[in-house]
């Protein structure tokens, strides 16, 4: 019994702290309909097109290299524009403008746009994301 004491008492210890941390890591990651931007998916994106189709995207050389989750019916390719949808479910259109994005609502460019420095669009599982021109470089 008496070593038995001293043997929780280390487990309680060292385990204390672990718990505690993962409590604190999920309490504050938690994210609800805030955006996502996680730094180990750097350099892609992976977002809903128009079509509700799921694509894979980044940008090479300021155009946007596209490759499609439904192989069987879509093909890579690249293109000046990407057309996404966003949190709001409305559909955008966006193009490499210096150091951002320049969008135009449902890809009438003929139309009001805006200079963003973020891309704001719903991911494969429909979380709100954001990257931004630099994240999306290769």
């Amino acid at each position: 019994m008496i070593k038995v004491v001293p043997g929780l008492v280390a487990l309680v210890v060292v385990l204390l702290p672990v718990v505690a941390a993962k409590l604190m890591y999920e309490a504050t990651s938690y994210t609800g309909a805030e955006p996502i931007n996680q730094p180990w998916a750097q350099n892609s994106m992976e977002f809903v097109a128009w079509n509700g189709e799921n694509w894979t995207a980044w940008i090479r050389d300021d155009s946007f290299e596209q490759r499609p989750e439904n192989e069987d019916k879509w093909h890579d390719h690249a293109n000046i524009s990407l057309a996404f949808v966003d949190w709001d479910s409305e559909r955008w259109q966006a193009k490499v403008d210096g150091d951002g994005f320049l969008l135009a609502h449902r890809g009438n460019w003929k139309d009001e746009t805006k200079h963003v420095s973020a891309i704001r669009y719903r991911d494969w599982k429909g979380k709100n994301q954001l990257r931004t021109l630099a994240q999306l470089k290769r």
